[in-house]
């Protein structure tokens, strides 16, 4: 039974003579949609084109598999609708040689029967992942010891920007780090380019601006708005007829405080707010007669809320976090011109 396809997919199918980029979900019929482009391509009437003269490029192995076993379906299928067509059935035998691989296994085929255009010495084979770390950790060793000996303010500068101490492994891990999403990009200097922009910057309204900073922020805000809710629930059960009520206000106080920050519309704002936030001690209750569990409960519930956000709260008021400090912009150049040195060498 022949299939029907949507107009979309139709258009897809047969039209001709420019390029094409189809975007659709999981699920929608790409692969059915190009496998039956390829066949149409095959069995034009008046311009038939050998599958062998088509380079058909998937993202893995197994889908390269896939690809050709369908291919070899449907041209079977169109064998068996015509069955004295001997472009079919040549067909049939030249599919074993056509290029339905992936980029990889492609460029490879490439350079092995063209290694005399390249000057490539063609004993030559691909080294395995482990192969390819070492050697990538050898050569920026001795990058690394080169640059090291020379002494450029600009490189200690970077050095002592990223590594801790004696301990240049952070720089190292870095350097490698940056290389392996920059090549990951069809465009790696617009790439790198585009990392430098988050410090090209001379303002806290600047800085505020950028992507990254309303994600940070965003992120700070729903943090503090989750250990908001934590010390509400601490709250709530203080506040139960025999829970330790004498503890209510004092939970209550801090709580709002974290919902304002939680509530910051900016750097500046949410700064401010964290000042006020200070954990204060519970008071005394020699006399409670309530429930000892809810007591413990809520000392204990108090007591891992505080483990876990005081240290952020107190590096806040210290200016660990960007934009928080008064001397920012002098710091972000600082840090601008050690990772400035990094992307161009």
């Amino acid at each position: 039974m022949e299939r029907t396809w949507t107009y979309e997919q139709q258009q897809v199918i047969s039209l001709q003579g420019r390029s094409l980029l189809v975007s659709a979900a999981a699920g929608s019929g790409k692969t059915a949609v190009l496998v039956e482009r390829i066949i149409q391509k095959i069995t034009n009437a008046k311009h038939p084109i050998d599958i062998d003269r088509l380079l058909i490029v998937t993202f893995t192995n197994a889908a390269a598999a896939e690809m050709r076993e369908r291919i070899g379906a449907a041209i079977e299928q169109a064998v068996d609708r015509q069955p004295g067509s001997a472009h079919l059935r040549r067909q049939q035998t030249l599919l074993h040689n056509a290029q339905i691989t992936t980029i990889h296994s492609f460029c490879l085929y490439v350079i092995r029967n063209y290694f005399h255009r390249i000057d490539l010495d063609p004993d030559f084979r691909v080294a395995d992942e482990g192969e390819l770390k070492l050697l990538k950790s050898d050569v920026l060793d001795r990058v690394l010891e080169q640059y090291y000996q020379e002494a450029r303010p600009e490189f200690l500068t970077l050095s002592e920007t990223i590594a801790t101490g004696k301990n240049d492994a952070p720089l190292k891990d870095t350097v490698l780090k940056l290389f392996e999403f920059a090549m990951s990009y069809p465009w790696v200097e617009e790439w790198l380019e585009g990392c430098r922009e988050p410090y090209q910057i001379s303002s806290m309204e600047e800085f505020a601006s950028l992507d990254l900073a309303k994600g940070l922020l965003a992120y700070l805000k729903a943090l503090t708005g989750q250990w908001a809710r934590q010390m509400r629930l601490c709250q709530a059960v203080s506040m139960e007829e025999d829970g330790p009520q004498m503890y209510a206000e004092l939970l209550g106080r801090e709580a709002s405080q974290m919902e304002d920050a939680a509530d910051s519309q900016s750097y500046q704002e949410f700064y401010q707010n964290i000042q006020s936030i200070s954990f204060g001690r519970l008071p005394a209750a020699r006399k409670y007669a309530g429930d000892p569990l809810k007591k413990e409960q809520v000392q204990k519930g108090l007591s891992l809320l505080i483990q876990e956000c005081d240290k952020p709260f107190q590096d806040f008021k210290k200016d660990k976090y960007p934009g928080m400090i008064e001397n920012f912009s002098k710091k972000h150049q600082e840090m601008f011109q050690a990772l400035e040195y990094l992307y161009q060498h």
